[in-house]
């Protein structure tokens, strides 16, 4: 459609149909307005394209990430939270105690296999223990009686045969004693009874040994950012517990594009972007020696999967305690350096002047 602003409203602006009216000139402004609002509209997305490419010949942007230094709690195995021994805010020491849990299907297992337990060389079980007891005792009055006929027959209140009774009776309760300790030690002694006491032992060790490891403690100093669980909770094996963060410096990860490798040198300025739209200045530390897949909360809407070069970067003085916040999203951009700039220009410069010597050379056929 072509536009025109030289028709007869145009030219006598103060008529219509032949009639002067004092509103005519304001018609033939708002008529000029409409027709630019349409062609602002139909050029924004060509203006905003253009100005995007104008102010990346300027500054190179890059997605970054805030990394807290967390420590994340997990659980081992399946258990059940019996105390809580910190909360949100705490300051842990190395070593100190951070959850107890309990396992209540192990510990009546373990109850189990000590009751089943074989009686070895220095002990024995309840019941075995019992019946030996009673034979000592069987054992300790006939040697009584015994010595009590002896005496009785010196002063001759008791015969020979009541001092021969009493010995057989003191023979045959030590006899019982001696069977009852040979027939437990052929128990111990057997094949079949040494390898299941062997596996009761093995699987007690082992139960006590997880128990044990149901303790978790602090490896390092820390502070308690986070705990996601409560007293009498059950949890299952790699449930998260809790977060600790350590008491270092917080780390910021950028993602470069390998066309701006370049600028992943160690000790390169640049300013890191946060949220409230300050900008903090900031340098890289290590330069980009690998590459990495871009978080989803970092790439752009509609974009393929990507990946970037890797660039740690420090803040120059303190982070903002406001936005110690792990995982935060931030922005990163590198100033471009003049060199690169004016040769980026030399090149648009001479695409320009070769696409007019080609347009010159067709027109002349």
């Amino acid at each position: 459609m072509k536009v025109r602003f030289d028709s007869s409203k145009e030219r006598r602006p103060m008529h219509e149909q032949g009639v002067k009216v004092l509103y005519g000139s304001s018609k033939r402004v708002a008529f000029r307005l409409r027709w630019y609002l349409i062609l602002f509209l139909v050029l924004s997305p060509l203006m905003w394209f253009a100005g995007n490419m104008a102010y990346g010949a300027f500054v190179v942007h890059a997605p970054a990430q805030l990394l807290l230094p967390i420590i994340e709690v997990r659980a081992r195995d399946a258990a059940q939270i019996s105390r809580l021994a910190v909360r949100d805010g705490d300051q842990v020491k190395k070593g100190q105690l951070l959850v107890q849990m309990d396992n209540p299907e192990w510990r009546r297992r373990l109850d189990q296999l000590n009751a089943m337990s074989m009686p070895s060389e220095s002990s024995s079980s309840a019941v075995s223990a019992r019946l030996k007891n009673v034979l000592r005792r069987e054992l300790g009055r006939a040697q009584q009686r015994l010595s009590l006929a002896e005496s009785l027959l010196k002063d001759g209140a008791a015969t020979h045969a009541e001092v021969l009774s009493a010995a057989t009776e003191r023979d045959r309760a030590q006899a019982d004693l001696f069977s009852f300790e040979q027939q437990q030690y052929q128990q111990r002694e057997q094949p079949g009874v040494v390898r299941d006491i062997a596996l009761r032992e093995a699987e007690a060790k082992s139960l006590q040994d997880r128990l044990q490891a149901l303790r978790v403690v602090a490896h390092e100093p820390a502070t308690v950012v986070d705990v996601l669980v409560n007293e009498g909770e059950n949890v299952g094996p790699g449930t998260l517990l809790m977060r600790l963060e350590r008491p270092v410096k917080p780390s910021i990860m950028v993602y470069l594009q390998p066309a701006d490798a370049k600028y992943g040198q160690t000790g390169q300025p640049l300013e890191i972007g946060l949220p409230d739209g300050t900008w903090l200045d900031a340098r890289v530390q290590d330069s980009a020696d690998r590459t990495r897949r871009l978080p989803d909360e970092l790439r752009e809407p509609f974009s393929a999967a990507q990946s970037g070069l890797l660039v740690s970067v420090a803040v120059d003085g303190e982070f903002p305690k406001r936005w110690l916040v792990d995982h935060l999203t931030l922005k990163a951009r590198f100033p471009h350096n003049l060199p690169h700039l004016l040769a980026w220009w030399d090149d648009v410069r001479n695409a320009v002047v070769v696409a007019d010597s080609n347009l010159r050379h067709y027109s002349a056929f």
